[in-house]
């Protein structure tokens, strides 16, 4: 009894990790997206994803490991020189070195910046800025900002 509910476990985690992400949707997988705040510091930016793991998915997430989590926020965060530095059932907070382009004499800029899900809410700030952004899938246009 024991092996055929630890077969059924194992097929429930598979299932939900084949499901795609919905294009225009705040899903990935078995992640639905919640909000991102991004803040801007020099060259780096902190990124906070915010979410929640479908309810049958959460304690398998917590048997099986994070290994799987991490990388599906990794692809919603879409960053290169990612790093994530802190991950929860509810949250991850994502450190991008290098985000910002250095323009010199404490001038920085924040390129536009697609995302790997819809994001329902969205924060962007800077030392000097804030922008708030509702139901994109990107950070349009870019953001100049300045040394704090």
């Amino acid at each position: 009894m024991q092996s055929l509910t630890r077969c059924l476990v194992i097929l429930l985690f598979i299932a939900a990790l084949a499901v795609p992400a919905a294009a225009a949707e705040n899903r990935y997988g078995y992640i639905t997206v919640q909000s991102v705040d991004i803040a801007l510091a020099n060259q780096d930016a902190t990124v906070t994803l915010n979410y929640t793991i479908d309810e049958g998915i959460q304690l398998l997430v917590q048997f099986l490991g994070m290994s799987d989590l991490r990388t599906k926020v990794l692809t919603i965060a879409n960053f290169e020189n990612a790093e994530i530095m802190e991950i929860d059932m509810d949250h991850a907070v994502i450190r991008v070195a290098g985000a910002g382009l250095d323009y010199g004499d404490g001038a920085y800029w924040f390129p536009k910046h697609d995302f790997g899900a819809v994001i329902p809410l969205m924060t962007v700030s800077s030392p000097q800025d804030s922008r708030t952004f509702v139901n994109m899938s990107e950070f349009p246009r870019g953001m100049g900002y300045f040394r704090a």
